[in-house]
């Protein structure tokens, strides 16, 4: 097909879906903007009570609260008791009422239960707004990673962290990466890429206030945040909503914190930490401030919250000679959000972020010495802008529109030259450079309704969403030789065609779902989601079901399941195969200089001619109790299922020739039993401690592993065995409790199963079965942060400062990161690259 035709049917596909998506949005503004409008006009002898629930923070900030159970009661006899739930916004509303005395009741765990009188009049409307307060209020509040307590109306409870966490538990690089972890079934595999329950990078997704923020070529996290804007984030496992999409793992949702109603400004890590190599100190470790502010600029209207943060920090690998052993990080993050209340029903919430980064010697290990590593270089913003409207009747309607840039450079961090695979130590330059520019706009508009049918509570929500992604490129490729043993030439893989990278995306969204409470024991939420781009083209339907059952009418045992297909997106790098450069393979005899039969070219072919949309199929039950006060007890077990994955696999045929084939035949799967502890004492501190037996499977071949931001030119044929990340016994244990004399004690102990390993020949086959050789020794590290809350006089007036010691890896357990797997050298079978013990200090004020 030529690039006129296909760019005329894109053309004609844009226009179609604009079509189609404009019919939708006027739809959602009907029912959003008619339907109010039309009750309205109905004149009625009954009255109708509503209003909004807020509760106030431990910083004096209010919040809405949804979720309440509200009972309405009548002292007439022909006046039945009512319940309802408030909706995310914490709005409420009775309809139809007769009018008489009534008595109001919220309740929601932990806060103080809430009753009032009310009078209903007829034709009347009551407003009733409720303030709820927190049971046993103190001045600092620490949450835990799950909800406290039982949510019995929740049928998938997302594991969450808030910002009090964050700021106590020890990060090695105090980013709020460093915290999924903490997150049962989430680990970080051997390429330091997160994968969540078993899935690769990749096939997750992150949100930002409901933005998508991964990267449109690659699929994987394309964002940082200063970590002092997070107000929480969210590890959503098994997120049965329909609202989430374009992902076949998990997703990760993060909401930023808002302005506060008075100045505040926080500064930390002001003190830089010194490079120390053979028992003295050469140079700068490492600089890492941040500084955030927010407070009003306009009183009761609009709220500003401002944080930046600089980042200098060089990372050892032990293994190799001391001033040639640092990967060098340099970033700068900016993070800007205003919160404008427009009026009481409108509120308008902007964001803008900065991100540039630059990387030296990614992938610096015992084996890539610095002049064979690439250097990578990010830039880009992300800009948001998210619009609330609540109506009378309960209903919010919610659009969203954002623009992400997304540009990044992969280059050699020396040299151009030829890059050698050797059986000890590679040579030569990184192979490869890339230059990639992408944007992503997108749109997206929710209707959340809370219609009064005839059985239970009901809270609705429909969504309509529309992006279109742009990537612009080019892969240029070096020539790469395995060496044997002795030095001489075995391979030579060669580069040819042009390297210019170009491909465009549109994808249509929407999805209806209904939480569906229909009494004190039982919860459904089930829905319909569906997914459609252009350049699979497939008109893809994810219907999904979650339930929450309360066996006993206690409030303390709920059993929970769920069964729902997801679908994931096509990344444009994958998109782009067709147009990397076609490969020339050489083969040498054993003086490295005679030619094996003439250069084969290896096409690069995809397989069936067409691209098919990833899916996964999701299904999980757990048994949450509180078995005693204050200590929740998890037993649950889920499963995916991952189909039509994109798989690499070179085929050698006598009659078609050598090829390189990307197919949609991959699969994986992933089971997980987990057993999780968490007891909470004091109102606030808490221990968490889980225990997860897991296995991950699948094919290993996956494009991202080859094509993905640091390339990799050696494909051997594809196999389906354990995945590089599994770890089938991982035991957890943090915690943040609190001592006398204002210290907070937070220990992250952290024991696994090694990850698996592979053993390769002279010419880089494998031997034997892929990550079937045996596994790294047992993964086991104490982390420890201590703090301790001072006050520090200056200027007449005494500031709150906390100060404090981290230390990682307390036990000094060797844990290796490279392992010598290739049987011609003569270290085979040895274990690199551990990671010591290290102590780091820090030093915070709030102003």
């Amino acid at each position: 097909m030529s690039k006129r035709s296909a760019r005329s049917q894109s053309m004609i596909h844009q226009a179609r879906w604009q079509q189609v998506l404009a019919g939708l949005l006027m739809a959602i503004w009907m029912l959003a903007f008619h339907s109010p409008l039309r009750a309205q006009e109905k004149p009625t002898s009954r009255g109708v009570l509503q209003g909004q629930i807020v509760a106030i923070s431990p910083d004096g900030q209010p919040f809405y609260v949804p979720g309440v159970s509200l009972k309405l009661t009548g002292s007439g006899p022909a006046i039945t008791s009512l319940t309802t739930f408030s909706n995310e916004v914490g709005e409420y509303q009775f309809r139809e009422l007769l009018p008489g005395t009534y008595t109001l009741e919220a309740a929601l765990q932990g806060f103080k239960k809430f009753s009032k009188t009310v009078t209903i009049r007829a034709a009347e409307t009551i407003v009733e707004d409720l303030t709820l307060e927190l049971e046993g209020l103190r001045a600092e509040v620490t949450v835990s990673s799950e909800t406290e307590g039982i949510a019995t109306t929740e049928t998938a409870p997302p594991s969450e962290l808030k910002q009090q966490t964050l700021q106590n538990v020890p990060l090695i690089n105090e980013r709020f990466q460093d915290a999924l972890p903490l997150t049962p079934g989430v680990v970080r595999g051997p390429d330091g890429l997160i994968n969540i329950k078993g899935a690769r990078a990749s096939q997750s997704g992150m949100v930002v206030n409901s933005a998508n923020v991964t990267d449109p070529v690659t699929g994987e996290y394309a964002i940082n945040l200063p970590i002092d804007v997070v107000n929480s984030l969210q590890v959503l496992t098994n997120p049965y909503a329909p609202e989430y999409g374009k992902f076949t793992g998990a997703i990760t949702s993060i909401e930023t914190r808002r302005g506060t109603d008075k100045w505040k400004v926080q500064f930390q890590n002001f003190f830089p930490r010194l490079r120390r190599r053979n028992g003295s100190f050469r140079g700068l470790g490492s600089a890492t401030p941040r500084l955030s502010f927010s407070g009003p600029l306009k009183k009761d209207k609009i709220r500003l919250l401002q944080s930046f943060e600089y980042r200098f920090v060089r990372t050892d690998v032990e293994s190799l000679p001391p001033n040639q052993r640092d990967i060098e990080l340099e970033s700068f993050d900016s993070f800007t959000q205003l919160d404008w209340d427009l009026n009481s029903t409108n509120h308008l919430t902007t964001t803008f972020s900065v991100f540039p980064q630059k990387l030296a010697f990614a992938g610096l290990n015992t084996f890539n010495p610095q002049e064979v590593t690439p250097n990578y270089k990010q830039r880009g913003f992300f800009w948001a802008l998210n619009e609330k409207k609540a109506f009378a009747n309960g209903s919010l309607l919610e659009s969203y529109f954002s623009i992400k840039q997304f540009d990044a450079n992969i280059f050699p961090s020396s040299g151009n030259g030829v890059m050698n695979f050797a059986p000890d130590v590679n040579s030569g330059n990184f192979f490869n450079r890339q230059d990639r520019d992408s944007r992503r706009y997108e749109f997206l508009e929710t209707y959340s309704f809370t219609p009064h049918l005839l059985t239970g509570a009901h809270l609705m929500k429909a969504g309509a969403g529309y992006s279109y992604n742009t990537f612009d490129g080019r892969s240029l490729s070096n020539t790469v030789r395995i060496l044997r043993a002795n030095g001489a030439r075995s391979q030579q893989i060669d580069f040819v065609g042009d390297t210019k990278l170009e491909r465009n995306k549109g994808e249509f969204a929407s999805f209806f779902q209904d939480k569906w409470t229909l009494n004190d024991r039982l919860t459904f939420e089930y829905g319909v989601r569906f997914d459609r781009d252009t350049i699979a083209d497939e008109n893809n339907f994810a219907p999904r079901l979650g339930w929450a059952f309360v066996p006993i009418n206690d409030g303390r045992t709920v059993i929970r399941g769920g069964l729902g297909l997801f679908y994931d997106k096509v990344n444009l790098n994958t998109a782009t195969f067709e147009q990397q450069q076609a490969r020339l393979l050489t083969r040498f005899a054993a003086d490295g200089e005679q030619i094996i039969g003439a250069p084969q070219q290896q096409l690069l072919t995809l397989e069936g001619g067409r691209f098919r949309t990833p899916r996964s199929v999701n299904w999980n039950l757990e048994f949450d109790r509180e078995w005693l006060p204050n200590l929740f007890v998890r037993v649950g077990y889920q499963q995916r299922e991952g189909r039509r994955e994109f798989i690499l696999d070179p085929l050698e045929d006598p009659v078609r020739g050598s090829r390189l084939l990307l197919g949609n035949g991959g699969r994986s799967s992933y089971k997980e039993f987990q057993l999780l502890a968490r007891y909470t004492f004091h109102d606030r501190d808490q221990l968490v401690a889980s225990y997860t037996r897991s296995k991950a499977n699948g094919d290993l071949n996956d494009f991202n592993s080859f094509y993905g931001n640091f390339e990799n030119p050696i494909i051997r044929p594809n196999e389906r065995s354990r995945l590089s990340w599994d770890a089938p016994n991982r035991f957890l244990l943090w915690g943040d409790v609190s001592l006398k004399h204002g210290l907070t004690v937070s220990p992250v102990l952290e024991i696994r199963d090694g990850f698996p390993l592979s053993f390769i020949d002279e010419d880089r086959n494998f031997v034997g079965r892929r990550n079937r050789a045996g596994r790294f020794p047992t993964f086991a590290s104490l982390d420890l942060q201590v703090l301790k809350s001072v006050k520090i006089p200056f200027g007449g007036k005494k500031y709150k400062a906390r100060v404090g010691v981290r230390v990682f890896n307390l036990t000094n357990h060797f844990n290796p990161r490279d392992f010598q797997g290739n049987l011609a050298s003569p270290l085979f079978g040895n274990f690199f690259n551990g990671v010591s013990r290290e102590l780091r200090g820090k030093f915070v004020l709030d102003f």
